[in-house]
């Protein structure tokens, strides 16, 4: 059999050396707790009872004063965080006292300026009515002085001379064929505003008779188109601008008349009266 190695051989001083430490430090942990203990005072039952209750009693205190310093902390803060609010309530009440007298003041004087415009509202609707009554009867007494005029439109600027009265009182014969040889004229003028379209201002005449004014457009009606020096003219009751756009509120219901072949004709100021089935109506603008 061969000879074992020396490597396979088992070192038993090894061993024994790590046997020899452990049981070392085992030795020496032994003499450290032996020692702890005999360090720690030996109380017995009732001195530790003793000891525990004065240590609880010592962290008690230590406990109450950390709590006492942070409650005096808190108490300090919120002292002044209440203070700014009180404060600032203060402010807000301040100025709500003052809006409440504001208030106050500005429905006194609401109410005091409702009493006054009461009696100024009735007033104010008499006024109304009145004015409307008053532009009423100007309108009518308007119509009733234009009356006995006439106006010729498309005349020819200048052709009437320096003498206006004398050459329409033989003009309107000539035009009209009438059998008289001339119609009395009060007054005879072309109107002030000239047209923005460029045509002659209308002339305007005051005829003396009011039985001439209803010769003169009948007769005005029987030619139909009429002509002076080349140019057609037209002759037309004279009306105010107020009962001219009264009557033209009314051009769609005539034009329904017309269409039905109902005559209709117009009266001063602002009346139109409608024939038909055997009787008339006049048909007043409200």
């Amino acid at each position: 059999m061969p000879k074992p190695s020396k490597q396979n051989k088992p070192d038993h001083s090894r061993v024994f050396t790590e046997d020899s430490t452990v049981s070392s430090e085992a030795n020496a942990n032994s003499e450290h707790a032996v020692s702890h203990e005999s360090s720690l005072p030996d109380f017995s039952h009732g001195a530790l009872l003793i000891h525990i209750a004065d240590v609880v009693a010592e962290e008690g205190r230590r406990t109450q004063k950390m709590m006492n310093e942070s409650f005096a902390k808190l108490e300090s803060g919120l002292d002044i965080k209440v203070e700014s609010i009180i404060k600032r309530i203060g402010e807000i009440a301040a100025a709500t006292e003052s809006l409440s007298s504001r208030v106050t003041e500005t429905e006194t004087r609401i109410s005091a300026v409702e009493e006054d415009i009461t009696p100024l509202q009735k007033t104010l609707f008499a006024l109304e009515k009145l004015n409307t009554t008053l532009a009423e009867k100007v309108t009518d007494l308007e119509g009733q002085s234009r009356r006995d005029n006439i106006r010729i439109l498309n005349l020819r600027e200048s052709v009437e001379g320096s003498d206006p009265l004398q050459f329409f009182e033989s003009f309107l014969p000539k035009l009209l064929d009438l059998p008289v040889p001339c119609i009395e004229i009060d007054r005879a003028h072309r109107e002030l505003d000239t047209p923005t379209d460029g045509r002659p201002r209308p002339v305007i005449l005051k005829i003396h008779r009011s039985r001439d004014v209803t010769t003169i457009l009948s007769a005005a009606r029987r030619k139909g188109q009429l002509h002076y020096e080349g140019q057609p003219l037209r002759i037309a009751p004279d009306i105010s601008p107020a009962v001219r756009a009264a009557r033209r509120a009314f051009n769609p219901v005539c034009a329904e008349f017309i269409k039905k072949r109902n005559p209709v004709s117009n009266s001063l100021p602002s009346c139109t009266g409608v024939q038909g089935g055997g009787h008339s109506e006049n048909l007043q603008r409200s």
